[in-house]
């Protein structure tokens, strides 16, 4: 069975424009209302559309001056500011192209990408930053110029190559009374053109980088627009590093192309705040920043009363059972208001998402006991799924729908594209056919492995087609895995479920042909446990120690049985070990968007991964450590090794 998109109806397309096109005549259009707001010393200042073109030129005419030339490459090592954003519209209004490095990159993970991509100007937010490229300049000659955005710190760098964000500007005040080049240059843009590089998690090797053209990031930033019906000038924090392909769809081109107001966080830090503050219509979130709002509500509630904690139980109770279709008068009418103004209400107003129209949740898999958990909240949660090579491909519409599922396919701007079309493939593999990536920077054998349009990329996704048609993920394709009878288990159906337990932050399940059941390492969640602990009046000095609490090990063993019932016998979990140690994407266990690295966390907790199949009672592991310097470190741990009572009944 091939499914087949609705054709995109929002009159809102791109037609044929590029981002800086599109910032121009938006500017245009409206000059004088918001574009984007920041926070700096606890206080918003709000810039217009024509306030932002006019620091976009600006910014683009100090790279001019820089040396920055068309089909040169800009990196941006940064938290999601501002100025990140206008130095990557002000790059692409040059005709450059743009890679985005997280900010929690080590030093060496940063020199892979300015090497690998060839960049010739870095901008980097302030002396961390900065620091960690001089740590490995003297194999980086292309560089020509870093600027940094934050001062502090930076006073005595004495650097040729080194200068602040001010200084760029000023460096283009030279060329400001002549801008006819730089229109020239926005206007002899192409959609072909590749925008941005985006490199892979590389969870199985080194990071691959992606060239995004900007026909490829309107049309993902359009099939969002249209699912969901973004209104024009509404609210979106920008909080996802622009290094993951989404939020190039979602803050840069979405933000142009609805367009929207564009907010940014003071820092990491108090995004929680923040986010309150702004109250946005519009958000993305990964799964794992869902879980962890979740667990904040969940830990609110460990240290409530016993009234308020049934009254929580009650509401949301009310919440998940009014909402749906079927709902009675009762329920609808009488129940769930007094729900809404006791408990539903005032959670929704501290999680900052009162006016949530959509706010979705993209990267992997949510459990759909989350999904319930929002929804009975009155928070519109949504599922989106895709890849960095194809964009986002389906996600959940209005109404009701299955939380199991990645939702139905997305619509295409019809300037820009046919509708997608899907199917699965005689492997069980989702294939596609849509408007696709430009290919991997210097690899074109990885490009040839993803397929021809004409007969489907590859996903490398396993999936199947419910009766509705939506996609049901299962696993990605080389993850699937069978015990030695033969049993087939679904690894990251059991991970994601498992997260939901507020006691769980992370969780890697084991078993291949050579086990002969399914086990899984969990890194407890320090806040939750630690609160569970202090409640309960239980001592630790450590979070080794306090992994191994039987009380803490017990609350695990609870939340595995819970997702067991839902598993065929041979499939469930039937051991587990809390590692005495966070994984840590310093130490190569985590990507930088907090995906496992399946083979390096077997190799760092083998000792432990030895005991449970071999049936100990517990294991004196020792385990290495890694600090951001290079240094290392090693520990040894008693860690014990936990049966789970029923797992294979």
């Amino acid at each position: 069975m091939i499914l087949k998109a609705a054709p995109g109806r929002d009159p809102r397309t791109s037609n044929g424009r590029t981002l800086p096109q599109l910032l121009r005549d938006r500017a245009r259009a409206h000059p004088d209302r918001p574009c984007m707001r920041e926070k700096k010393h606890g206080v918003w200042a709000t810039y217009t559309w024509a306030e932002v073109l006019q620091r976009v030129h600006a910014t683009a005419r100090g790279l001019a001056a820089h040396g920055l030339q068309q089909g040169d490459v800009l990196a941006i090592l940064s938290e999601n500011i501002v100025e990140s954003f206008w130095t990557e519209y002000a790059a692409l209004a040059l005709g450059a192209r743009v890679v985005c490095a997280y900010p929690d990159l080590t030093a060496q993970e940063l020199h892979y990408i300015l090497d690998h991509s060839e960049a010739k100007v870095l901008l980097a937010e302030d002396q961390e930053q900065v620091d960690k490229f001089l740590a490995v300049e003297k194999s980086l000659p292309r560089v020509a110029r870093v600027v940094y955005v934050d001062p502090r710190g930076l006073w005595d760098y004495r650097k040729p190559h080194l200068s602040s964000y001010d200084d760029l500007l000023a460096a283009g005040k030279t060329g400001a009374g002549d801008e006819g080049w730089l229109h020239r240059a926005i206007e002899a843009g192409s959609q072909d053109d590749v925008a941005a590089i985006c490199y892979t998690s590389g969870t199985t090797g080194k990071p691959k980088g992606a060239m995004l053209s900007h026909r490829f990031v309107l049309e993902g930033a359009y099939r969002i627009m249209a699912a969901h019906r973004v209104r024009p000038h509404a609210e979106y924090l920008s909080y996802i590093s622009p290094a993951w392909a989404t939020e190039q769809f979602m803050g840069f081109a979405l933000g142009l192309l609805a367009p929207l107001v564009v907010n940014f966080a003071e820092k990491p830090d108090t995004v929680k705040r923040d986010l309150r503050e702004v109250g946005p219509e519009y958000l993305l979130f990964t799964p794992r920043q869902w879980e962890m709002l979740a667990s904040d509500v969940e830990a609110h509630m460990l240290d409530a009363g016993a009234v308020r904690q049934r009254l929580y139980a009650w509401a949301v109770k009310t919440g998940t059972t009014a909402r749906k279709p079927d709902a009675g008068f009762v329920q609808r009418r009488l129940l769930l208001p007094l729900a809404e103004h006791l408990m539903l209400r005032p959670i929704r107003d501290n999680l900052g998402l009162s006016r949530a129209a959509a706010v979705l949740s993209g990267g992997s898999g949510l459990s759909p006991e989350l999904f319930r958990l929002f929804h009975a909240f009155g928070v519109p949660l949504r599922n989106i799924y895709g890849t960095t090579e194809l964009g986002v491909l389906s996600s959940h519409r209005e109404g009701d729908f299955d939380p199991a599922t990645m939702g139905e396919l997305l619509p295409s701007d019809p300037t820009i594209a046919q509708p997608i079309e899907a199917w699965v493939d005689e492997a069980g593999q989702l294939r596609i056919r849509c408007c696709a990536f430009a290919g991997y920077l210097k690899n074109d054998a990885a490009t040839a492995e993803l397929g021809r349009p004409d007969d489907g990329y590859r996903t490398g996704d396993a999936v199947r087609l419910d009766e509705q048609g939506q996609l049901v993920f299962l696993d990605r394709l080389k993850d699937l895995r069978r015990l030695r009878t033969g049993q087939p288990f679904p690894p990251q159906y059991i991970e994601n479920s498992l997260r939901a337990s507020p006691f769980i932050k992370d969780v890697m399940v084991l078993g291949d042909e050579k086990s002969d059941f399914v086990a899984a390492l969990i890194n407890v969640n320090p806040d939750i446990c630690g609160r569970f602990a202090e409640r309960h009046g239980l001592a630790y000095g450590t979070f080794g120690e306090l992994s191994q609490l039987p009380e803490i090990r017990a609350q695990i063993a609870g939340a595995i049985r819970d997702v067991n019932r839902r598993l065929e016998a041979g499939a469930r979990v039937a051991s587990f070990a809390t590692l005495p140690k966070e994984l840590d994407a310093d130490e190569a266990e985590l990507t930088r968007s907090r995906k496992l690295r399946r083979e390096q966390i077997a190799e760092h907790y083998r000792d432990i991964i030895a005991a449970i199949y071999a049936g100990v009672e517990s294991v004196s592991a020792r385990i290495e450590a890694r600090y951001q310097d290079g240094r290392k470190a090693h520990m040894t741990a008693l860690v014990a090794i936990n049966r789970v009572a029923e797992a294979r009944t």
